[in-house]
């Protein structure tokens, strides 16, 4: 609920959506070569490990930062696009101008690929589960937005000829069951399939034409989202009626086409499904086009 209420206080008079830099990664640990933990401070991101086989890759994402939840987002560069480029996309993205936002989101598709990871807070961790092929990829933890260039992890995927730094070809892992599944559409809307779990795990699936990010936050039992698109009707800068301070979770940023599994553990009760990626035509953010869905998690 901390990320719906920045965002709406921001995004109500303007557009927005991502933030967009350079560092490390952090040491191998012991577990699997297709497990990584993945640690954010709202700036900087630690990995467990530098490399993980290609295939099913899991990421057990966590967050320091006491200052709110990390937003960390992995992408990748496509083909004859550099680093640099990508994250100039992410600034125009970022723009409070709705024009300059929407040819980010434009330009975003065009350059990257995004592969989500998560939303999460200090206490409230998740599991990212995806299928990844080999190649350079590079994380960052949008948590708090920069005051210069953001901070890049990078992580390698290796290939089935690939070894590790310890000559070892590392085991392999299962896509997990999913206990429903959520598909973010090209009409800008959230369509849910069974029933979300208040603990367990649920397949996310970018099936429009453009990104889009799944955050949960927690609202007030019996709030629709007739009352939630008032709310951003109203252009209001003071807290929602329906607000409710509690722990919160999402999918981070996903290219068209992309799907991965997010595992977590919520209180059970009331929750709001909410994107403000920047319309590519519009500049305006998902969520206040109507990109919000109330479900209960059980």
């Amino acid at each position: 609920m901390k990320k719906l209420l920045a965002c709406a206080a921001a995004l109500a008079l303007s557009a927005s959506g991502l933030v967009a830099g350079a560092a490390s990664a952090g040491a191998d640990s012991h577990h699997s070569h297709s497990s990584v933990s993945v640690v954010g401070n709202g700036s900087h991101v630690t990995l467990s490990r530098s490399s993980v086989d290609a295939g099913v890759v899991r990421f057990r994402v966590s967050s320091t930062f006491a200052g709110g939840s990390s937003n960390i987002t992995m992408f990748q560069p496509k083909a004859h696009v550099n680093v640099a480029r990508v994250l100039a996309d992410l600034q125009e993205e970022f723009s409070s101008d709705p024009a300059t936002a929407a040819k980010g989101t434009r330009d975003l598709v065009r350059d990257a690929r995004f592969f989500g990871l998560a939303d999460v807070g200090p206490g409230t961790p998740a599991v990212v589960t995806e299928r990844l092929a080999r190649g350079t990829y590079y994380l960052m933890d949008l948590g708090a937005p920069p005051t210069g260039a953001p901070a890049l992890t990078t992580l390698r995927v290796r290939g089935d000829g690939d070894r590790d730094e310890h000559g070892d070809h590392g085991d392999h892992l299962s896509l997990p069951r999913a206990r429903a599944t959520v598909e973010v559409t090209s009409a800008d809307r959230f369509v849910v399939h069974g029933r979300l779990p208040a603990h367990g795990t649920v397949r996310v699936h970018n099936v429009s034409d453009t990104i889009h990010f799944m955050d949960i936050s927690p609202v007030k039992k019996g709030t629709t989202d007739a009352q939630i698109q008032a709310f951003f009707d109203s252009n209001s800068q003071q807290p929602p009626s329906f607000f409710v301070d509690g722990p919160s979770v999402g999918m981070d940023v996903q290219s068209p086409g992309r799907q991965a599994f997010l595992t977590y553990r919520l209180p059970p009760g009331t929750y709001v499904l909410l994107c403000f990626v920047a319309d590519d035509e519009t500049g305006m953010p998902h969520a206040l086009m109507g990109m919000h869905k109330v479900v209960t998690l059980k």
